[in-house]
């Protein structure tokens, strides 16, 4: 059955970190108890270099093909110098889409000449943005709920944590962990939130590794690139046994999905032009959530409108004892 375009009602709602009301959309399951997100990272619009284009058109593309309820983008979204322009025309375009979207940033967004909190300035207020600030280290820790098709309970619930750049450790190196206080912060709404959800993020966790040792669903034509010390974060994951997957970008040649311990590790697929590295076709993931189970679809999309590696989670994962 041909998918019908979701309207929003725009309600005023408290949004976590921010301090005021605000109009946002009002996420809902839809009457066949689905809800689709598409999935967007490392764009890397750099329009002064070229070849970004590409971007701005992928998205109009996905966005009318496939009609989703949530855009997430997923970090590294514009890497130009003095990139306040670019950033008014992202908006600008996920305005005129109608459609509600988010963020996480990545470990480029704020070397151009704005800073985290100065980007985020720009776009919390922005038409149908569900970012929020929050209040634990990092710019972007936050919860999106979904509430069920027929009542006004939540059903599902979104988490977006900043995974920050570089580490400051000179003797470590690589990338930083996620910080003992966001694990904290999150521990305690998985408390609250006991629903079925996913967790969104720029850089991958350091389990992405084993979950590409069982059954995948993609390729890996890069080394994950995940912090070298390991804060924990994937053991509250486990324990909470509500969360169902990760969701990461970062690595340009990398598109796969796996499973570690019953949770599905999976990346973005690269949305960038030929400004930024690697040999993968832009596209993005699509995740389609289902009310009330602890189950998803997820496939990517390529510009072309090409659909690979679709697959269902749990279903078409191995599950051996590890």
């Amino acid at each position: 059955m041909k998918r019908e375009y979701r309207v929003f009602s725009i309600l005023p709602l408290l949004l976590f970190g921010v301090g005021g009301l605000i109009a946002q959309p009002h996420l809902k399951f839809d009457e066949g108890g689905q809800f689709k997100i598409v999935q967007v990272t490392d764009m890397h619009i750099n329009l002064k270099k070229g070849q970004s284009e590409v971007c701005f058109e992928l998205l109009d593309e996905v966005i009318r093909e496939e009609r989703p309820d949530l855009v997430v983008f997923t970090g590294d979204q514009v890497t130009e110098l003095n990139p306040q322009a670019t950033w008014r025309r992202l908006v600008k375009q996920m305005k005129t889409c109608g459609v509600a979207w988010t963020m996480v940033f990545g470990n480029h967004d704020h070397e151009q000449g704005m800073s985290r909190e100065e980007i985020y300035g720009m776009v919390k207020d922005a038409s149908n943005c569900l970012m929020s600030k929050g209040n634990v280290k990092g710019v972007g820790n936050y919860v999106v709920e979904i509430e069920g098709a027929r009542n006004r309970d939540v059903a599902t619930v979104l988490y977006f944590l900043d995974s920050h750049s570089n580490c400051r450790l000179k003797d470590v190196g690589g990338y930083q962990w996620v910080d003992f206080s966001q694990i904290a912060w999150l521990r305690e709404q998985i408390r609250t939130y006991a629903y079925p959800s996913l967790l969104f993020m720029h850089i991958p966790l350091p389990e992405y590794n084993d979950a590409w040792n069982g059954k995948t669903f993609g390729v890996k034509l890069e080394d994950i690139c995940c912090p070298k010390l390991n804060s924990g974060l994937f053991t509250v994951l486990k324990e909470s046994g509500q969360v169902m997957g990760v969701f990461a970008g970062h690595d340009h040649e990398n598109d796969f999905i796996g499973v570690y311990y019953d949770i599905a590790l999976g990346y973005g697929r690269v949305s960038a032009g030929k400004n930024a590295y690697g040999k993968l076709e832009p596209g993005v993931r699509v995740i389609r959530l289902t009310e009330g189970k602890r189950e998803f679809e997820t496939y990517v999309r390529l510009k072309n409108g090409e659909v690979k590696n679709r697959c269902q989670f749990p279903g078409d994962f191995d599950a051996p004892e590890n």
